[in-house]
């Protein structure tokens, strides 16, 4: 008896349960084409996941480090990289971000 005076109790402080909608902003920010051959794959895989922002405020990395980070999101988190364009993507980061082509850009103002 206790329990179901409890879960009655429970579900009237719970109230309804509602759909709640926000309405977010449209991406603009884009990853620049640099004439990298790993800008492509990056362009493909990258933003399924991730805002051309998020990218940007990457700390900066060598390809290296880049390389590891996309292997973690292939094995780790099942991105759609195949192998072989590991590389590529690790790349193209690299060295977008060494000719700071890639920045973070401010929220538009309404």
């Amino acid at each position: 008896m206790m329990k179901s005076v409890l879960f009655v109790l429970l579900a009237w402080l719970a109230g309804p349960a509602g759909a709640v909608s926000i309405l977010l902003p449209n991406e603009t920010a884009m990853l620049p084409d640099s004439g990298h051959p790993g800008y492509l794959p990056a362009l493909q895989k990258c933003l399924i996941c991730h805002s051309a922002d998020y990218i940007a405020l990457q700390p900066t990395f060598n390809q290296a480090r880049w390389q590891a980070v996309v292997d973690k999101m292939r094995v780790a988190f099942k991105a759609p990289i195949a192998p072989e364009e590991v590389e590529q993507i690790a790349g193209y980061l690299a060295d977008a971000q060494q000719r700071r082509l890639l920045q973070p850009r401010p929220p538009a103002r309404p």
